[in-house]
């Protein structure tokens, strides 16, 4: 596979980006900025694209609601054991 600056379609593809960019004068901003977003994304490398994935999935409060869940229901637990045995 040859790079697009070795290429003999180096012509076509300028052209097709001069297209491209008039386009994206006429269009909306977040629009244009989304597309940019996932082509930038689609030229990174598999480890890349894979990491800027689960970016999302980093963010701390994502962990943070399911591991308070099952500490809540850990806690319920203990509680109803030793109210139990309380009891008895």
């Amino acid at each position: 596979m040859t790079l697009l600056k070795d290429s003999s379609n180096l012509d076509q593809a300028k052209t097709k980006h001069e297209q491209l960019w008039a386009d994206f004068l006429n269009t909306d901003e977040e629009t244009v900025d989304r597309i940019l977003d996932k082509a930038r994304v689609g030229l990174l490398p598999m480890p890349e694209k894979l990491r800027s994935r689960l970016r999302p999935f980093r963010t701390p409060l994502l962990w943070l609601i399911p591991l308070g869940a099952l500490a809540t229901a850990v806690l319920l637990y203990v509680v109803f054991i030793w109210a139990a045995l309380w009891v008895e």
